[in-house]
């Protein structure tokens, strides 16, 4: 079994996207280097295309704070997944008597709870009224 093979020639190409002056994107392209625009768009001088330069110094200290504040990001970061890792449940097998359950079942459909949120407020007041 041989696989087909796809050549550029199958697929159709959509023609060049003119601009509001009617000449192709490609065309103006090679009119602005041409008359020495140095990449700046046509009809803009070359002194406003042309952005300032930053010194050695405010690009290292541009530099240093983009580095200060991903650290600062990946640290709330670590420190978000850590206190959601802190919120992990642990689950107790208990052995109840089949009429404690029955009773427990029974609670928790007529109050519409589920069984483990009556077990759990149940711990916690036994808990609390002992001192712990």
């Amino acid at each position: 079994m041989s696989k087909d093979t796809i050549d550029i020639e199958q697929f159709s190409l959509a023609p060049r996207r003119r601009s509001d002056s009617g000449m192709t994107l490609s065309d103006v392209n090679k009119s602005s280097a041409s008359a020495g625009n140095d990449g700046a768009p046509p009809g803009t001088p070359k002194a406003a295309a042309t952005l300032p330069r930053l010194s050695e110094e405010e690009r290292r200290r541009h530099a240093a704070k983009r580095a200060g504040e991903q650290q600062e990001a990946a640290r709330r970061l670590k420190n978000l997944k850590r206190a959601k890792g802190r919120a992990i449940r642990f689950y107790v097998n208990v052995p109840l008597e089949q009429a404690v359950k029955d009773r427990l079942m029974r609670a928790a459909h007529e109050n519409d709870v589920k069984m483990t949120a009556i077990l759990q407020a149940a711990i916690d007041i036994y808990l609390q009224d002992n001192g712990y």
